[in-house]
């Protein structure tokens, strides 16, 4: 591992879990209720190291992980849970070498995730029509794979601000997520898009949206589109303290629903 260097960025994090983002600086220096720390006490260390602030409380300092990053990132509209984003990744297949478009786009966190997968030969292509959420998206996707060593390699991004219920540029296209009120209304355009043997992902936070999104497939849509699953993802930590082995108070249940779908020819 590399040693942290200055313009990287990092995140503190003190004995009770509090965490705190960091862009190095060489010269500056960053305070809290914990007092004081220099940037150049953390330049040069590895990833990982405890350090003393000025009143010599104890301090973790860690590149963050992409679902670290998200957390802490500013957000200009709620973003996808890094649970949800997890299952999206492996349900909808996305791989190395892959086109994919996406809309909206939010604040990025799918969309990192998204560029993080399809490495440096693949593609991502983001629609919303809200301008200001493609901007601070963008600084947060800039800052992730410019300023964290361990982002890793990022695909080719396109963002186009544009609403994606008036169409879709883009063509032979191996998948295409859609965070949206109602994807229904770009079935047709997806219809159109897709490669044959593409999976359609939506995520939606309600029943009455999966079940009408999915009874639209069923009726308008049903020779060129199959239904592979509709699924919740729920996450509960466990917690160790002494001879106690117990689940946290606080989990993460129902955020939304991913439903997939496959495109096929119809049949002779």
């Amino acid at each position: 591992m590399s040693m942290i260097k200055e313009g990287e960025f990092v995140h503190l994090i003190d004995k009770k879990g509090r965490r705190y983002k960091l862009l190095l600086k060489a010269g500056s220096s960053f305070s809290s209720t914990h007092g004081a720390i220099l940037h150049d006490d953390i330049i040069g260390l590895e990833d990982g190291s405890v350090i003393r602030s000025s009143l010599r409380d104890p301090i973790l300092v860690v590149r963050p992980t992409l679902a670290e990053y998200t957390s802490k990132m500013r957000k200009g509209s709620q973003i996808i849970y890094p649970k949800d984003i997890a299952a999206i990744l492996m349900l909808a297949d996305i791989f190395p070498g892959a086109k994919v478009l996406e809309a909206g786009t939010g604040s990025g966190a799918l969309t990192m995730a998204l560029l993080r997968a399809v490495g440096k030969d693949g593609k991502v292509v983001s629609y919303d029509k809200r301008a200001d959420f493609q901007a601070i998206a963008q600084r947060n996707i800039d800052t992730f794979f410019g300023k964290v060593e361990t982002a890793g390699s990022s695909g080719e991004l396109i963002l186009r601000d544009k609403d994606v219920y008036e169409g879709i540029e883009e063509q032979e296209l191996d998948r295409i997520l859609l965070d949206l009120s109602e994807p229904w209304r770009v079935l047709k355009y997806v219809e159109e898009s897709l490669l044959s043997g593409g999976i359609l992902l939506c995520y939606n936070p309600t029943v009455l949206q999966i079940y009408k999104l999915s009874r639209r497939i069923e009726l308008k849509h049903g020779k060129n589109f199959r239904v592979m699953g509709i699924y919740e993802v729920g996450l509960r930590g466990w917690e160790i303290k002494g001879r106690s082995m117990r689940p946290e108070h606080k989990m993460i249940a129902h955020t939304g629903f991913i439903f997939v779908a496959r495109k096929c020819t119809p049949a002779v």
